[in-house]
């Protein structure tokens, strides 16, 4: 309790001292007002971008560029060791693709009745123009 009291007092006291302003002035804001633009860019880096925009920095070859021009696939796997399920569905997937582009090739019964029957339509009528 007597804590209390000595913080009030303490308190009361630090109210008393602050500065008083003369009853005849007004408070009013001295900061300049600042607008800030969200496109703004430094003029350093406007400068870095234009010199790498005259001299672009070439692009460093690794060692996945290397084995890629060598050997399609085989940085794959020499970074993936493991994934023979992956390569595998893809090499199976690669064949049904192109045995399925070998099946839609060939011509089904339907059509090739089609054929023999527009062809016979048209023979029979040259031969009707004929006569």
């Amino acid at each position: 309790m007597l804590s209390l009291l000595f913080s009030l007092a303490l308190a009361a006291d630090s109210v008393s001292r602050t500065p008083q302003m003369p009853p005849d002035s007004v408070r009013t804001d001295t900061l300049r007002e600042v607008v800030v633009r969200p496109d703004s860019v430094l003029p350093v880096v406007k400068a870095i971008d234009e010199a790498l925009r005259r001299n672009p920095v070439p692009r460093t070859i690794t060692l996945a560029d290397v084995l890629e021009k060598l050997s399609p696939g085989l940085n794959d796997k020499i970074t993936h060791p493991f994934a023979f399920k992956q390569r595998q569905r893809e090499r199976r997937r690669k064949r049904l693709v192109k045995a399925l582009e070998e099946f839609d090739q060939y011509k089904t019964f339907n059509d090739l009745l089609r054929e023999a029957y527009e062809r016979q339509l048209l023979e029979d009528s040259l031969q009707m123009l004929k006569r």
